[in-house]
Order: C-alpha cells, then structure tokens, then sequence
C-alpha cells in the first residue's frame, strides 16, 4: 500500500470515528421477514470470494427482497480477469484525502434508508466502515470485532478456516440471526 493510501485510511478512520459520535441515527430492527430493502457492503478479493456473497444475494432475491449491492475493488484486483463482470463498484478514489465522498453511487449507496444493511467481510477497511456508519440502515450487521462494535447492531461470529468457508459461514450465519429477530 503507498504512502498516500495508508493516510488516506487513517484520516478516514479518524472521519469515521467523528460523525460516529456527531450523527446520532435511529436505529431499529424490523425483521427479516417483514424487511423491504436490504444493501450488501463487500470487499472483492477472488473470484470464489464473489461468488459467495453472489449467491447470499440471491438468497436475499428469493425471500423477495429488494437488494442493493456495492462492491470495493482495488486497483490490483481490477486488472484480474474475474473481476471484469463486476457491476457497483468503486475504488479508493471514491473518496476524498479528507474523507468525502467523491463518487455518486457510494453517495446514493450511504443515502438509502435499508431497512437491513449487511457487511459481508472478515476484516476491516477503512472505506467500508466509513459507509457502514454513514449509512442510513435501520439495522447493520457485520461479522464480530470487538473493535468495530461501534458500527453494527448485530455481529455475527464465525469460526475461522480458510476465506471462502469463513465468507459462506458469515453470509450464512447472518441470515439465520436476522431471520430469528422479530419485533
């Protein structure tokens, strides 16, 4: 990573934790069952990765749910050949040295009020926590982080073993929590 990038997530972590504390947004659970709009936050890194979280889609698609998704995308995994096909994606361009957002589908992206926004990633990135604490989602669900406990109204933990099974076992995992919380 250079020397540019690594400022840039650290002022947007620094960003992130500040309108944390400055936006106080209502939050509230409705149900899966009786939820209308859902947005998928994910980070590229394979193919398999992809796949994955294209398949929770498609769950989410069948229980007759409105999806939106966005996906984070690096230079370096732009240029691989998989990744051609990948629609809603954005870069660490997207975003200003100082924490604006610059790009206008991650602005429509943190402007929609989900009623359920899900973070489908193991690890932390800076762009993504900013958008997940900016969103306007009724209820965000990211997988557990202690330090991160800030950003999400329900953590899913999973057990480690390689990065494909840990994306399934999340993606999976959140579906059940979500499905078994009712008001």
């Amino acid at each position: 990573m250079s020397l540019y990038l690594a400022f840039k997530f650290i002022v947007l972590q620094w960003v992130t934790r500040l309108s944390l504390k400055r936006v106080v947004r209502e939050r509230s659970n409705v149900g899966l069952s009786k939820a209308a709009t859902i947005g998928v936050l994910y980070s590229y890194q394979t193919a398999a990765k992809h796949d994955m979280v294209q398949r929770f889609v498609r769950d989410l698609k069948n229980l007759d749910k409105k999806v939106s998704v966005l996906c984070y995308i690096t230079e370096q995994e732009r240029m691989h050949p998989s990744s051609g096909s990948l629609r809603y994606t954005f870069g660490h361009e997207a975003f200003t040295v100082f924490g604006k957002v610059s790009n206008e589908l991650v602005r429509t992206f943190i402007k929609m009020p989900f009623d359920y926004l899900f973070h489908v990633d193991m690890d932390a990135n800076a762009l993504l926590d900013y958008i997940v604490a900016n969103n306007q989602a009724k209820c965000r669900v990211g997988h557990f982080d202690s330090s991160r406990k800030h950003l999400f109204e329900v953590m899913v933990k999973v057990k480690q073993t390689n990065p494909i099974d840990n994306i399934k076992r999340l993606a999976s995992q959140m579906l059940h929590y979500t499905g078994c919380m009712e008001n």
